[in-house]
């Protein structure tokens, strides 16, 4: 366990929180970075902000969460333009700082699916809606897979981002194909279809074939300057992500690159050429 780790088991205590609490809000309001209360609810640590509310397994005080609105904004909304009424699937939806946008976006009358594996990241997603009353979301708790899979271990380290699912140690998560997912939600058409699970895109594209074809836009989020830094082969997917995608009759969206920001230099983003044909003609 890391220092980080076992400073933040020590606030599991109730005595510690107690005491804890009024010195975190302290620190966190000498930041002038957003956060101006932060508080315990179930296991989960509630950052209030002049966005709105931000939920995670640890207190966060240097962190700026105020920024993670025009960050979503710059990164999902380059080739993609909201509007009132659309429907987003957001796939791997973390502690839910897109979800919280996405769901703005769209306005009362659209919907947001927000999908996310890990358990305690996933009671973070749970918060933030229910701090946010966020009432177009819906919140799943599934791991997007292959076909036949039904099962899957996800790690659990600090760095909940990080978190991928696979063999080995961790919490049990069940699983299902995105296919199946959309159909049992009865979601006739998706505006745009966001995924980010660290490298789980290579298994999860097999069962996504029949939400493609009623998907205008897609953003799938590899991962291959990870690769580079970790030698981790597995995680490098993104040419295999675009063959994928124009063989499901896509266009590929070219943005250009982005050297000073690897992570949106290695988005694949696609449209449906029939789809928005009709939506616009």
């Amino acid at each position: 366990m890391s220092l980080f780790e076992q400073v933040g088991s020590l606030l599991d205590y109730q005595v510690v929180r107690a005491l804890a609490v009024p010195g975190i809000n302290y620190l966190a309001r000498r930041q002038k970075r957003g956060v101006y209360r932060i508080s315990y609810d179930q296991g989960v640590w509630i950052h209030q902000t002049l966005h709105g509310y931000f939920a995670y397994p640890h207190p966060f005080i240097r962190l700026n969460l105020v920024d993670f609105d025009s960050f979503t904004r710059a990164v999902f909304f380059r080739a993609y333009c909201p509007k009132d009424g659309d429907v987003i699937v957001d796939i791997g939806a973390g502690a839910g700082e897109e979800t919280l946008t996405f769901s703005r976006a769209v306005g009362e009358q659209g919907r947001v699916i927000s999908v996310e594996a890990h358990p305690k990241t996933f009671c973070c997603l749970q918060k933030l809606i229910q701090y946010n009353r966020l009432r177009n979301v819906l919140a799943v708790h599934r791991a997007i897979s292959e076909p036949a899979c039904r099962v899957l271990h996800i790690q659990d380290s600090a760095r909940y981002l990080r978190n991928r699912t696979g063999a080995g140690a961790g919490p049990t998560v069940p699983a299902i194909t995105l296919d199946e997912l959309i159909e049992k939600q009865s979601v006739p058409r998706i505006h745009f279809l966001k995924m980010n699970i660290e490298g789980a895109e290579r298994l999860a594209i097999h069962g996504m074939k029949r939400t493609l074809e009623r998907t205008q836009t897609v953003c799938i989020c590899c991962h291959d300057f990870l690769a580079d830094s970790t030698h981790d082969e597995t995680l490098r997917t993104r040419k295999y992500i675009a063959q994928f995608l124009r063989k499901c009759g896509f266009d590929l969206i070219d943005h250009n690159g982005d050297a000073e920001r690897p992570y949106v230099r290695d988005q694949v983003w696609g449209w449906n050429p029939a789809l928005v044909v009709r939506a616009t003609g």
